[in-house]
């Protein structure tokens, strides 16, 4: 099975660095690209084969991880992105997931867990580190998240199952926890999965969440 490409976008140099030799000792990753803004990327992506993942800092100096992460998203569609950073504010989360993004983890995560949710984002999911998923679904809580799932159920005329799994998707779960809370195979969720990203018109599971936040901000 061949590695997946990715590229980091990062400005701290010694954060960087333990970043790309941590996941440059995976089987499953191949580090490519090592940008320190959005700038730089950019200028990179112009002589190279475009990574599957970006990980993405958020404060950079000239061009930040939420423009770059828009622009992106915009130049190369396919292209996913798990944000990267210090920052455990649901603002930032949010306005990240807007712009594009498929992930949002917190710096300080094990290796392992990055490695994971490169896989899981190419899943088609939409990994959060267990604090910002639940920042997630308390900020989407108080700006009346169940009606704006409904809203969104309901214009997309979603089944009543399809509407439950889209709640599990924004609360920031994946598939296999999703299969596992409804005593459901991963198969079954992957085919709701795809009739939701039909009718929604999204492509993946940020894109998902991305809807239903956008009729709360």
């Amino acid at each position: 099975m061949p590695k997946i490409s990715v590229g980091l976008v990062e400005d701290n140099p010694t954060i960087a660095a333990d970043i790309w030799e941590k996941l440059s000792l995976s089987e499953d990753i191949h580090m490519v690209l090592r940008a320190v803004n959005g700038k730089d990327l950019f200028k990179q992506l112009n002589s190279i084969p475009t990574p599957e993942v970006f990980l993405m800092d958020i404060e950079m100096p000239e061009m930040d991880g939420i423009s770059t992460t828009r622009l992106l998203k915009q130049k190369y569609p396919a292209a996913k992105i798990l944000i990267l950073t210090m920052f455990d504010n649901e603002v930032k989360l949010f306005e990240a997931i807007k712009a594009g993004a498929s992930g949002y983890l917190l710096k300080d995560e094990k290796p392992y867990k990055i490695i994971n949710a490169i896989t899981e984002i190419l899943d088609g999911g939409a990994p959060m580190s267990p604090l910002m998923a639940s920042k997630a679904l308390n900020l989407l809580k108080h700006g009346s998240n169940d009606i704006h799932i409904k809203s969104v159920s309901k214009s997309a005329e979603l089944t009543i199952r399809e509407s439950e799994i889209l709640e599990w998707i924004v609360s920031g779960l994946h598939v296999r926890q999703i299969s596992e809370k409804l005593f459901v195979s991963d198969k079954t969720i992957r085919k709701h999965l795809e009739h939701i990203y039909q009718k929604l018109q999204v492509k993946s599971s940020g894109e998902a969440v991305a809807k239903v936040i956008g009729r709360t901000v």
